[in-house]
């Protein structure tokens, strides 16, 4: 068989269309768990959203984190932790969501204690969420999980 730039086309069509479709099937195999589950719910909410940030900036500074030895500590000024009716813990992993942990905010001594060896090493955003006369606030703070 003689190689002519007709066999030279329909050779390189032929690896184009077989490797985007390879690239077309790995896509579709990747895990999308950077999109939240409810993302049209939270784009509808999204005044109510802005308006619990604003009322909750007073607050960024109040709730302090440190590790110790076997523990993740939330340290809550004492005036923001007696108005704390109920409320939640997100440790929300970026890189995968299948890591998130939800614990309810139950606080001792103005603390609050998240086990290290429920968590894995590496970069977490602590969102806390509760509920103060009815009204909802929410304060997210970047965490360093070490594996010390």
């Amino acid at each position: 068989m003689k190689f002519n730039w007709g066999t030279g086309i329909f050779i390189f069509l032929t690896l184009f269309l077989m490797a985007a479709a390879a690239f077309i099937i790995f896509a579709f195999r990747q895990d999308k768990n950077l999109v939240h589950k409810e993302y049209y719910k939270k784009g509808v909410d999204y005044t109510e959203q802005m308006n619990i940030e604003a009322r909750s900036a007073a607050f960024k500074h109040d709730i302090q984190t440190r590790l110790e030895d076997d523990f993740l500590v939330v340290d809550f000024n004492e005036n923001l932790a007696e108005k704390i009716d109920s409320g939640n813990v997100l440790m929300f992993r970026p890189s995968s969501s299948r890591q998130d942990l939800t614990l309810a905010l139950t606080i001792r001594d103005n603390t609050f204690k998240i086990p290290k060896d429920e968590l894995i090493s590496g970069r977490y955003i602590l969102k806390i969420y509760w509920y103060s006369d009815g009204l909802k606030y929410e304060v997210d703070k970047p965490v360093i999980i070490d594996d010390e």
